[in-house]
């Protein structure tokens, strides 16, 4: 009897601690010391004693199923990023902190049961939003870049996106609060906030990137509002460039690649890092691709760039995102992240413009496209030009 009760007593200290917390909707807070960031954690127990997480951004829903418990803490890993949360917990509260161990950083990090991500305060009525804005960040300074939104309204909430030359801004949630916008997006490795105010000839704010970086920005409503295109951003000849394959694996040492195994294959480099939300969207893309074309002469090979970087870390770094993301291609360490560094392989281009960035060889292993950035998931139509373009590029190519 004695050793049952200590049994019992064990297994309620280890275990029941976690049904404390309500099932349902919570509020999360990434506080940066000059802003908050919210978004939506949704939690349940569909496996027991455990809970699953599942953070909501607009219409994406990432479930996280291998939280643990650890004492009186819950660890919430935001794999395949090198990210976590560890929070303590009550039935409706969490505090904790945010951990990007890529980059040795702590913030602080809360949830409350119950509230949702943003509330409307103003009593004035909201505008009524066109759905494409042509947006400048930093006007009027030499950092200037552009972009382009891409929003829909119901009622005072409002999901979008931002496309810009570095790859979109993934999904963002939020409301619209008298002239006020306020916008936000959690994708694990980064939290951004999108907030501004409604002025006589459009609307301007700030963009909040990280703790302590944000930068000013300015929008007007253009329905012809359009980026590069980012298979025409980097222009190659023909049968003029090959890759220096011992640079594109330098991470690992000097043969690291076996050139002659994608000889006569179309082979598509891939340039990423394990700590970008947009490579990941274009790794999901590429994994699907790949299963469905991998017999028709094709390869494809990733090559990344890492921050913090050491060799240890990096492959460490790919071991984990391969299993994480079930990659069927081959991956190599390229280096330390640096947008020169990952062009050198290519001696036609002095840096790449964004991660990720895809570079497209023939069967004579020239190179014939770069593709500079990526239009991912969140940005609807264009990705599906992206999908349609790339294919037709890889039929015309296999065609030769």
């Amino acid at each position: 009897m004695k050793v049952l009760l200590a049994t019992c007593l064990f297994l309620s200290a280890t275990f029941l601690p976690a049904q404390i917390m309500k099932a349902g909707q919570w509020r999360g807070v990434i506080h940066y010391s000059d802003a908050d960031i919210p978004f939506i954690l949704e939690l349940g127990y569909p496996n027991g004693e455990v809970p699953e997480l599942t953070i909501v951004n607009g219409s994406e829903r990432r479930v996280i199923s291998n939280v643990r418990m650890e004492n009186d803490s819950m660890i919430i890993p935001l794999d395949p990023f090198d990210v976590e949360i560890r929070t303590a917990f009550s039935s409706m509260k969490m505090e904790g902190v945010y951990r990007k161990y890529y980059r040795d950083l702590s913030i602080p990090f809360s949830a409350s049961f119950g509230k949702p991500r943003m509330t409307k305060t103003s009593p004035r009525p909201s505008p009524v939003i066109e759905e494409k804005w042509a947006v400048t960040f930093s006007p009027g300074s030499s950092d200037l870049s552009k972009g382009v939104g891409m929003f829909k309204q119901r009622g005072n909430t409002v999901t979008g996106t931002i496309m810009t030359q570095v790859s979109d801004y993934r999904y963002f949630e939020g409301i619209l609060d008298g002239d006020s916008i306020k916008l936000s997006s959690f994708d694990g490795a980064h939290a951004f906030g999108f907030f501004g105010v409604k002025t006589e000839n459009g609307w301007q704010g700030e963009m909040i990137y990280d703790d302590g970086y944000s930068e000013s920005w300015e929008a007007v409503y253009d329905a012809d509002a359009e980026l590069e295109n980012p298979f025409e951003m980097v222009g190659v000849e023909p049968g003029t460039h090959k890759p220096y394959y011992d640079l594109l694996g330098a991470g690992e040492g000097p043969n690291a690649i076996d050139p002659t195994k994608y000889e006569g294959q179309i082979l598509i480099i891939q340039l990423f890092g394990t700590w970008c939300p947009n490579s990941l969207d274009q790794t999901n893309y590429l994994v699907k691709w790949y299963e469905k074309n991998k017999e028709r002469g094709v390869s494809i090979l990733a090559s990344s760039f890492e921050a913090n970087y050491s060799q240890e870390y990096g492959l460490s770094r790919l071991e984990k995102y391969r299993e994480v993301n079930k990659i069927p291609y081959d991956l190599v360490l390229g280096g330390r992240l640096s947008k020169t560094g990952a062009a050198m392989p290519f001696p036609f281009m002095k840096r790449i413009e964004a991660f990720p960035t895809l570079v497209i060889l023939d069967k004579q292993g020239y190179v014939r496209y770069v593709h500079s950035y990526f239009n991912g998931p969140a940005t609807g139509d264009y990705y599906q030009t992206f999908d349609q373009r790339f294919n037709e590029i890889i039929d015309a190519l296999l065609a030769e």
